[in-house]
C-alpha cells in the first residue's frame, strides 16, 4: 500500500473517531512507526493540515474539525479509475496498451471502493473508430516532424490530395481531428481521421513547428470547436418544457450559460442564454429535445431549427 492508502485511512478515521493513534496505523497497514511519523510530518508540513497530537487523547486530531484533506478525494480517484478503465476498453479514445498505467492507478484507489468497480460505468452516445494505421502514422509524424500526404474524402464526398504539417490532434465528441497546415491552402484547416482514404508520412520533408504558435493554435481550436465555435458570437435563448425540464436542469452547454427557471401559465419552463457562433450544433442538440425545446433566438437561428422541423415533417408525414 501507498502513502497515498495511508493518508486516506488517517484522514477518515479522526473525521469518524476523532483521533488516530500511529499504532493503528501502522498495524493497518504493516509499516513501521516511523514511517507513520513521517505521514503525519508530512499532512503536517507539506499539506497544511490542521493536525495535532493530544496528549489526553493519546493521537493525532484535527484542531479544525471542517477540514477534509481529500474534499472526497478517494471518490475522485475511484471516479478517474473507473472512467480510464473504461475509456480504455474502446479503442477510439484509447489507441494503445493503457494495462500498465491503468494498474498504476488502480494501487492508488481504496481497495474498499475497488469492489464496486463493477457497479459504475458510464458511456459515449457518438465516436467513431479510426483506423489504429492511420493514428498511429499521424502521431509519428508529428513527433518526427514529418509532412503528412494524404488522400481526403471531403464531406461531399470528393477525393483531393493534400500536403500538411500535422500540429494538433484531438476528439471532439467521439470524431478524431487533426488540425495541420495546409500546403495548398497555406493555413490551418481541420482533417477528420476517419476521411483519410490514405495517409503516409514523408520522411524526406520536414515542416517547422514554430510556424504557428501554441496561442495560435489554442485560439484556432477554440474558435472551430464548441457551440461558440467562431469570432462573430450571438446570444442563444432556448426553452424547455415540461416533461424535458427534468433532464436538463443541471446540464451545462456552456461555460457562460445562464439558467433561469421560469413559470408562465402554470408551466415550468427552464431556459438556458449562452453564446453561439455557428447555428448547426446547437440546432442539432436542439432537435434531439423536440418537441420540448425551443430556441426564442437569435432569428436566424430560430429560422433554421424551424426549417428543419417542417423539413423532417414533410419527409416523413
Amino acid at each position: 500500500m501507498s502513502q497515498f492508502h495511508r493518508l486516506i485511512y488517517i484522514d477518515r478515521m479522526i473525521h469518524e473517531f476523532g483521533v488516530v493513534t500511529k499504532k493503528q496505523v501502522a498495524d493497518e497497514f504493516q509499516v513501521t512507526i516511523w514511517t507513520v511519523k513521517g505521514d503525519f510530518r508530512y499532512m503536517k508540513y507539506e499539506v497544511d493540515a490542521p493536525i495535532a497530537y493530544s496528549r489526553q487523547k493519546k493521537g493525532y486530531y484535527y484542531t479544525s474539525p471542517d477540514f477534509n484533506l481529500f474534499n472526497f478525494g478517494h471518490e475522485k480517484m475511484f471516479l478517474f479509475f473507473v472512467l480510464l478503465k473504461q475509456l480504455a476498453s474502446n479503442r477510439n479514445f484509447m489507441p494503445f496498451d493503457t494495462s500498465k498505467f491503468i494498474e498504476a492507478i488502480k494501487n492508488d484507489v481504496d481497495p474498499e471502493y475497488l469492489k464496486l468497480s463493477d457497479r459504475v460505468s458510464f458511456e459515449l452516445s457518438e465516436f467513431e473508430y479510426p483506423d489504429m494505421a492511420v493514428f498511429e502514422t499521424v502521431i509519428k509524424a508529428m513527433q518526427q516532424r514529418n509532412v503528412l500526404k494524404l488522400d481526403y474524402i471531403d464531406a461531399k464526398g470528393k477525393v483531393s490530395k493534400r500536403s500538411v504539417e500535422p500540429l494538433h490532434i484531438f476528439n471532439y465528441q467521439g470524431k478524431w481531428t487533426l488540425l495541420a497546415h495546409c500546403r495548398l491552402r497555406e493555413a490551418m484547416r481541420m482533417f477528420n481521421l476517419s476521411r483519410m482514404k490514405s495517409v503516409v508520412s514523408d520522411t524526406s520533408r520536414k515542416f517547422d513547428r514554430n510556424r504557428h504558435s501554441k496561442t495560435e493554435i489554442g485560439n484556432f481550436l477554440s474558435e472551430s470547436f464548441g457551440i461558440a465555435r467562431g469570432k462573430e458570437k450571438e446570444t442563444a435563448v432556448i426553452r424547455f418544457y415540461e416533461p424535458t425540464t427534468h433532464h436538463i436542469l443541471d446540464q451545462k452547454w456552456h461555460p457562460e450559460q445562464k439558467t433561469d427557471f421560469i413559470t408562465e401559465k402554470g408551466n415550468n419552463i427552464v431556459q438556458f442564454t449562452l453564446p453561439v457562433a455557428k447555428y448547426e450544433e446547437l440546432v442539432g442538440r436542439v432537435l434531439r429535445f423536440s418537441p420540448d425545446a425551443e430556441i426564442i433566438s437569435p432569428p436566424a437561428m430560430r429560422q433554421m431549427w424551424l426549417d428543419k422541423l417542417k423539413a423532417a415533417r414533410k419527409k416523413y408525414k
